[in-house]
């Protein structure tokens, strides 16, 4: 079969997509065919000012976005007059302080940012329905999230909070810089902010509690629904990043839903897995469910008529490059002399270890565990070492740790009513064809890959597509855009084998947790202790 025709570069349609991490700005642009024609990334800093306080400044933003936008239209080759939309998604839970004529008051509080610990903590107080949203109720509230960040610069900056005009998510803030459009997205809304359509939407009482009933004075009063345009580029902005003024502009969303997106998970049964350092677990559900363990079910927040429900892993991929880094030093000049990464040769290595890694299992809890316990203090266990044991083992080890604590999110879910038949996956882990299988293996369930592993800014592109017009709804523009092309089926022997070692993955984390909480309260009291660069043990991850 002939390769399907390129669009002409300077007439298109071709599509911007603007990924904005936590790392920095990734520009994509994209044919209707979802084709990536070439990716451009600029980053930023972080800084840590205190203890569990994250931020960034919204003005280097800026100028990553101007400087991405630029490169990436100038490399590819692309008119700017072939872009026919433009679609973003960025951090959720990051909000901005800008006055009137939309100047940035003070730095970004990030979303990993959890300095509004005692404002979060109102909220477990309070018999609420939106607190369903936290583990069905059963899960402390999380210190990232708008409310209670809110309610935080009310009480410790009421000189910003004061001049402050408008308080936004990420999102939105650059939806308005893009268009001079003011929406608050559903995306958001649902997922950092407790609203909830199906109870009437903001829950005035609940703020009111927590400290932050005033913000909604500083919140735009229209909604923008995910799939829609949000406006054209405005004629100066445009300028400035070398486009043409009026393209349409998608209503932007979280990060984590755009990797959804970019994944066509837009209908129950299916179950995006977003990896890299950390995973994110994201699914449609047709009904509102929650229960312990994990987050949701959001409504609307995606898709309308369905909620979305999330589980999340803290260390992954980055417990493998913790292991790479300390205990395998060798091994990088050996890779580099077969002309592989150190990844590579260290999985040839680990390859014939057996299932349960001769009886190595580990918690991979190195930065707490973000969902199924949702616990801070938690840390990394490893039982069952002997004198026979190598590196090789512990490696190993850690790969199917990574897999067993997907199951347990998996197993949570089903508890409350939730499965997936299949999961949808991208993102680094995709490199080691063997540990997807094991992903496989351990859940019993189908993994699909997709075309572009780049989905969180194909996502943003589809969203741009979607505002244009050109290529249909969001659904269409994502069915369009997105090509599943492998299949990794589950070897049910295997799954059978490994059942047991999930189980004794699940049962080990309890029995230290008592020990593990009190060292964290003790190194807690010690001078200094975590002072700078100290994200308050919160993971650095696609948000959700």
């Amino acid at each position: 079969m002939d390769a399907p025709q390129r669009a002409d570069l300077t007439t298109g349609p071709f599509f911007l997509g603007i990924d904005f991490g936590t790392g920095g700005c990734r520009c994509g642009i994209f044919d209707a065919e979802g084709e990536p024609v070439h990716f451009h990334d600029s980053p930023w800093q972080t800084s840590y000012p205190g203890r569990g306080m994250a931020e960034q400044d919204p003005r280097q933003w800026w100028e990553s976005l101007v400087r991405a936008t630029r490169m990436v239209v100038e490399e590819s080759g692309v008119a700017p007059q072939a872009i026919k939309g433009i679609g973003f998604g960025a951090t959720s839970a990051t909000l901005v302080s800008i006055d009137a004529s939309g100047q940035a008051l003070r730095p970004a509080m990030m979303w990993m940012d959890v300095r509004a610990t005692e404002q979060a903590a109102r909220a477990d107080q309070l018999d609420h329905p939106v607190r369903r949203y936290n583990g069905g109720g059963q899960t402390p509230a999380t210190a990232e999230w708008y409310p209670f960040k809110a309610a935080w610069l009310r009480e410790n900056d009421r000189e910003v909070y004061d001049r402050t005009r408008w308080l936004l998510d990420c999102p939105d803030w650059l939806g308005h810089k893009l268009t001079g459009e003011l929406r608050v997205n559903l995306c958001s809304a649902s997922l950092k902010m407790y609203h909830d359509n199906s109870l009437g939407g903001w829950p005035t009482d609940f703020y009111e509690a927590v400290g932050a009933g005033d913000a909604f004075g500083k919140l735009p009063e229209q909604m923008g629904v995910p799939g829609t345009q949000l406006g054209g580029l405005l004629p100066e902005v445009a300028e400035e990043l070398g486009l043409v003024a009026g393209t349409p502009v998608g209503v932007g969303i979280v990060d984590a839903e755009c990797g959804m997106l970019g994944l066509n998970v837009l209908e129950p049964g299916r179950m995006a897995l977003i990896t890299g350092s950390s995973d994110v677990l994201l699914g449609q559900a047709d009904a509102p469910i929650s229960g312990p363990g994990f987050f949701g079910g959001y409504t609307d927040a995606l898709v309308q008529g369905l909620y979305i429900v999330e589980g999340a892993q803290a260390s992954t991929g980055s417990a493998l490059r913790w292991f790479r880094d300390n205990f395998a030093g060798e091994v990088k000049p050996a890779a580099d002399a077969l002309g592989i990464s150190a990844f590579d040769l260290l999985n040839r290595i680990a390859k014939d270890i057996p299932i349960g890694s001769d009886g190595v299992v580990i918690n991979e809890y190195f930065q707490g565990n973000r969902t199924p316990y949702t616990d801070s203090r938690a840390r990394a266990t490893i039982t069952g070492l002997g004198l026979h044991h190598t590196s090789a083992h512990v490696y190993h080890a850690l790969q199917e740790a990574a897999c067993y604590g997907l199951e347990h999110n998996l197993r949570a879910m089903r508890q409350a009513g939730f499965s997936a038949d299949q999961l949808v996956a991208c993102g680094g882990s995709l490199k080691s064809r063997d540990w997807m299988q094991m992903h496989a293996d351990v859940t019993g369930v189908p993994i699909t890959t997709t075309k572009v592993q780049d989905a969180s800014c194909l996502g943003a592109a589809i969203l741009g597509a979607a505002a244009s017009g050109l290529v249909g709804d969001m659904k269409q523009a994502a069915s369009a855009m997105v090509h599943e092309v492998d299949v990794i089926e589950p070897d049910r022997a295997a799954h059978e084998e490994y059942t047991f070692w999930t189980d004794a993955y699940i049962d080990l984390y309890p029995g230290v947790r008592g020990v593990q909480h009190r060292i964290a309260e003790h190194l807690s009291r010690k001078p200094g202790a975590g002072e700078q660069g100290d994200p308050g043990a919160q993971p650095e991850q696609p948000q959700g």
